[in-house]
């Protein structure tokens, strides 16, 4: 079986006369696929030629100096092509039958035939030996003896005058010749990989006074798109470049100025781009093939181009091995504004922030500062985003009016625009504002001092806890009284932390002053940012759901000296020391740069730290409970083995210098 039939009839005249006929008539690729469909498999199963053989990899390719000449077995593939093996056929047809006259048949150059010499096959059913004579011209022996058996079985071999095996790029016939026709298929989209310039260049030669190239025209022109507001905005570019008989004559005589054009880019609003390449034939006079119809007419895409508004794009063409266009153009250039720039709706440092976004993201050659991260993550938490929300944001805005129509959403009022401008001024400049407070006992400070970590109780009320439960129970769409509902959110979460930054009960807990004064007293200064974190929720392990982590770790760089900073979270349920509680190391804070350096490990190694012979210590609270430690110490969450699920919600305060 090949071809994809168990059975096929014989290769006779009257077949080859019905589909010639038929194939003539239609009118489009619905009535051209019933008919092609089963004559291509009859030919393939004639010549015992599998077109989707398993583990196809195309090796039988032939490289010439000016391109890739497929494989037999690939030029077959494209019979495929329903409205291109449609438009071909009908089109050589006509440009034959337009030049029949008594004298003498009409001389066809073939150049690319492939196995089925397919594109002139109909034609050979429909005029005599004496009325067409074909040259046909093909690079791989195999192919030219694949076209041969069909030729001699549809009883045509008197309509062939030669057989040539030769490189169509440079080949010359031995004697003076000259073509009525030459047809040769031999392109790729946008004329790129196969050498279809180089053939007609080189046989526009044997064309006889009046003779025809097909495809008659190949139409290259480029066109800019981009994303805006999640919508596909377009500008047509311009002509790139026209095959013709013209340009295939001007290249023969060095005039390859042809291959190159130059068109001005429009004014656009900055940010990645993509040039559209566009594909037309003009098989022969009304017979087109445009976007979409073919293969060889669907677009290519050079994407994610950082185009200089108003610049000029150069196009030019590559001869070689693997002929392509080359795209010249100035690249876009994001000069760093400084953090007063107001643009994105009056706030201070956005637009800063989202430019080095862009400058990472689409990785241009631009040096940004090493010391603005605190800032960066400060904006955003007084913006009320959140460090992963706000940096989802910026990333997911290419241009600068998408950012501020997201900015603008958020629906601040001027008195918060600058109440946060102000804080962010005063806090990069370092300034303290007030008295640090005193709200933590002598005995809280020492065993903050000797442990590292430390339980303030009651720094929500009952309350603010519920409305912080029921804000996590709604998210989760989730129900305290129904303990299945406790596992479906796995799809929301990452381990146990879930992505709910802003609730107003939560927004409220960051405003407890309470907080921020633990904070401060610990952090011996008041000019701090409260951060707009997470929250989590570990439910009781089960036979069908494992507490996932995060297991012991560390959430900095594990490199001494290890700098003071904290961390922090808040119990909004009552947990027992089984319930999933925080744990960590005691006391770590006061020997790990010791560790560091006397471990020998990479960062990962470390991470991976056996703490089972350690003194970890699982922290039981209350539901309001504060619990704050030295960044230093070793931490995370436990297995809730208890009967309730534990709820947190993630709070810290830093500093900007």
């Amino acid at each position: 079986m090949h071809g994809g039939v168990l059975s096929s009839p014989k290769l006779t005249k009257e077949l080859l006369s019905q589909f010639s006929t038929g194939i003539l008539q239609c009118q489009g690729a619905a009535d051209a696929s019933p008919l092609i469909t089963p004559f291509l498999a009859t030919l393939c199963h004639h010549l015992a030629l599998d077109l989707h053989p398993d583990c196809y990899l195309d090796q039988e390719f032939t490289l010439t100096p000016y391109g890739k000449a497929v494989s037999p077995t690939t030029a077959a593939q494209c019979a495929e092509d329903i409205e291109r093996s449609r438009l071909f056929m009908q089109a050589v047809y006509q440009a034959v039958q337009e030049r029949l006259t008594p004298q003498r048949p009409v001389r066809l150059l073939y150049a690319g035939t492939g196995p089925l010499g397919w594109l002139v096959l109909p034609m050979l059913g429909q005029f005599t030996a004496q009325q067409v004579q074909i040259t046909a011209l093909d690079i791989h022996p195999a192919s030219l003896d694949s076209f041969c058996a069909i030729c001699q079985a549809f009883g045509l071999e008197d309509h062939i005058s030669a057989w040539v095996c030769a490189d169509a790029t440079t080949w010359r016939p031995q004697q003076e010749h000259s073509y009525d026709i030459v047809l040769s298929e031999t392109m790729n989209q946008f004329l790129e990989q196969e050498p279809q310039i180089q053939i007609f260049v080189n046989l526009q030669r044997c064309l006889a006074a009046g003779g025809s190239l097909i495809p008659q025209q190949v139409l290259l022109s480029a066109e800019l798109e981009w994303q805006y507001r999640q919508k596909l905005q377009s500008h047509h570019l311009g002509p790139v470049f026209c095959l013709n008989l013209d340009t295939a004559k001007a290249m023969a005589q060095g005039q390859n100025g042809v291959l190159h054009s130059s068109m001005l880019l429009p004014e656009f609003e900055p940010g990645p781009v993509d040039i559209k390449l566009c594909t037309e034939i003009q098989v022969y006079k009304q017979f087109w093939l445009v976007e979409k119809q073919s293969q060889l007419t669907l677009a290519k895409y050079r994407k994610r181009l950082l185009l200089q508004p108003g610049s000029v794009l150069e196009f030019s063409y590559q001869f070689g091995q693997t002929p392509l266009w080359q795209l010249d153009y100035q690249s876009l250039t994001f000069p760093l504004v400084g953090s007063d720039d107001l643009s994105v709706e009056g706030l201070f440092h956005f637009y800063r922030l989202w430019q080095k976004i862009q400058i990472k993201k689409l990785k241009l050659p631009t040096v940004l500062p090493a010391d603005e991260w605190l800032i960066d993550r400060a904006l955003l938490d007084l913006a009320g985003l959140g460090l992963h929300p706000g940096l989802q944001l910026l990333y997911r805005c290419n241009r600068l009016s998408e950012l501020q129509q997201e900015v603008r959403q958020l629906s601040f009022t001027e008195a918060q625009k600058q109440q946060i401008n102000q804080q962010l001024r005063e806090l990069a400049a370092g300034q303290q504002r007030m008295a640090i407070p005193s709200v933590l006992s002598e005995q809280q400070l020492a065993f903050w001092q000797q442990h590292g970590y430390l339980v303030v109780p009651a720094v929500l009320t009952p309350e603010q806890c519920e409305q912080s439960r029921q804000a996590i129970w709604q998210y989760l769409q989730a129900s305290p009284e129904q303990p299945d509902s406790w596992y479906q959110h796995q799809a929301q979460s990452e381990k146990i932390m879930l992505p709910l930054f802003r609730h107003p009960a939560l927004d409220a807990n960051r405003q407890v002053p309470l907080i921020r004064q633990v904070f401060q007293q610990l952090w011996q200064r008041t000019d701090l940012v409260m951060s707009t974190d997470r929250v989590s929720f570990n439910p009781p392990q089960t036979a069908n759901w494992t507490f996932p982590g995060p297991d012991m770790h560390w959430d900095m760089p594990l490199r001494a000296p290890v700098s003071f900073a904290t961390q922090g979270l808040i119990y909004l349920t009552d947990t027992t020391e089984q319930q999933g509680a925080f744990c960590c190391v005691p006391g770590f804070h006061l020997q790990i740069d010791n560790w560091i350096n006397a471990q020998n490990k990479t960062e990962l190694e470390m991470q991976q730290q056996d703490w089972s012979a350690w003194p970890v210590k699982a922290i039981a609270a209350k539901a309001g409970d504060l619990i704050i430690w030295h960044q230093a110490l070793p931490h995370g969450a436990s297995v809730n083995r208890a009967a309730k699920p534990r709820m947190v919600q993630y709070v810290n305060a830093y500093p900007l210098q």
